[in-house]
């Protein structure tokens, strides 16, 4: 056997020794004995189980948490995360559709990667092509996320289009989702897409009222934070199966009013349908006006939030995952108001960036096999033998693509290796408090 390349083995200040397999998410602290021992095998290039002097009880346990493994079980590992997530990138089973009806927005805000988008909108002659290209791919179980601009400003045409679908018995929604601002949502529109199953709902705030006001701005000036809260309380009470994802976008200037809105939001809504994503603001396409954060620096502030707060529940997730998105799967797409194609929303709005049509449905450039296989973590060579290459996804495939053909910066890793010592260190925290 040998010792696995996905083990994350350190000694914690705090907490002693401490190992996690990210291909398990197995988790143990350690003695310091067994630390050495421990150590000491990982130089190993190959040992025997049975010359170890460990004892069957802690030998059972590291054989069963990957800790140790057989000669090519981590290649096998790794070629079995790339062939699920090419078999995901290839299936067509199902057909995803981010749907933007229009580039218009009511807000300006500093960051925003759409600035400078002509304020079209979806036109009934778009959306028969829409409806026509859904049907043509012959599969009646769809993936639908409403995306914009703001697409709340052409409800009238999101109507429409859901009418449409709803008297096609030969489609189903699998998943129904929207992004949105939330200023326009109003009971009657609530009320209307909680007709339609609206499954899930993404909305955006920026830190607390005081600092919200100041980076999520309409363009009349006015300011959007109590709108925003009432809506989304518009969701909780006339969409009660809709989960609001609350995203709460963060950078330099406002991270540190977030333990504030967190404890306002907890007070005011406590068990409705919601969860917080907090985000940490990135300059896509060299639009952003603010100071942006890191995603590696999401691990220490999880753990700033959990010893000084005791927020505990914002989520570096360490699970095992197999990745992609709509920009590396051939049966996803992102449709614009005009009836162009596009790969990601990123994208959106970039001329070079169109891979086809819906009249047409002909691909018109490279970007689909560069983004489906070309630039994700199966094209790097470092991503193979990576301790977190089990709980990662690759970081940004559009941004990869972006760093390989424009040399425009990049990193794509999302985990710092020394930080994830803390994540280590609140997961000893939380079991220990639960035991």
């Amino acid at each position: 056997m040998r010792y696995s390349r996905y083990n994350y083995l350190r000694n914690s200040e705090k907490y002693g020794a401490l190992l996690f397999n990210t291909r398990t998410k197995f988790f143990i602290s350690l003695s310091s004995e067994l630390f050495s021992k421990i150590t000491e095998l990982s130089i190993l290039k190959d040992f025997e189980v049975d010359t170890l002097d460990l004892s069957p009880e802690i030998l059972v346990q590291l054989i069963n948490g990957k800790v140790f493994v057989g000669q090519n079980e981590d290649d096998d590992y790794y070629e079995l995360k790339k062939f699920l997530r090419y078999k995901q990138a290839f299936a067509q089973n199902h057909l995803g559709i981010v749907l933007v009806p229009t580039f218009s927005c009511n807000f300006r805000c500093p960051y925003c990667y759409e600035d400078n988008l002509p304020k079209t909108t979806i036109t009934e002659e778009v959306l028969d092509a829409v409806y026509s290209f859904i049907k043509k791919k012959g599969q009646n179980c769809i993936d639908l996320c409403w995306h914009g601009g703001e697409p709340l400003i052409a409800f009238d045409k999101i109507a429409s289009f859901l009418n449409r679908i709803h008297n096609d018995k030969s489609l189903s929604l699998r998943s129904h989702s929207m992004v949105t601002n939330a200023f326009l949502l109003d009971e009657y529109k609530c009320k209307f897409l909680n007709d339609c199953n609206l499954q899930k709902i993404q909305i955006t705030v920026d830190g607390n009222k005081e600092y919200h006001n100041k980076s999520r701005i309409h363009k009349s000036g006015k300011p959007t934070y109590d709108t925003i809260m009432q809506n989304i309380e518009n969701v909780f009470q006339y969409m009660p199966n809709c989960q609001v994802i609350l995203r709460v976008n963060l950078h330099s200037q406002n991270k540190d009013t977030f333990p504030a809105l967190y404890k306002e939001l907890k007070e005011r809504w406590g068990n409705k349908n919601y969860s917080i994503n907090v985000a940490f603001v990135n300059d896509v396409n060299n639009s952003c006006k603010v100071a942006c954060l890191a995603d590696k620096g999401k691990i220490s502030f999880a753990r700033s939030l959990y010893e000084t707060y005791g927020i505990k529940d914002i989520d570096i997730s360490t699970q095992p995952q197999i990745g992609g998105c709509t920009a590396s799967c051939t049966n996803s797409y992102v449709i614009g108001p005009s009836g162009e194609i596009y790969k990601c929303w990123v994208d959106v709005g970039k001329k070079e960036r169109i891979v086809s049509n819906v009249f047409d449905g002909k691909l018109s450039n490279y970007i689909l096999p560069s983004y489906t296989v070309g630039a994700d973590m199966f094209s790097d060579a470092k991503c193979k033998d990576c301790v977190f290459m089990p709980i990662c996804d690759g970081g940004c495939i559009v941004r990869r693509y972006n760093q390989k053909h424009y040399n425009v910066p990049y990193d794509p890793c999302p985990i710092n290796e020394d930080d994830f010592l803390s994540l280590m260190e609140i997961n000893y925290m939380k079991e220990k408090v639960t035991k």
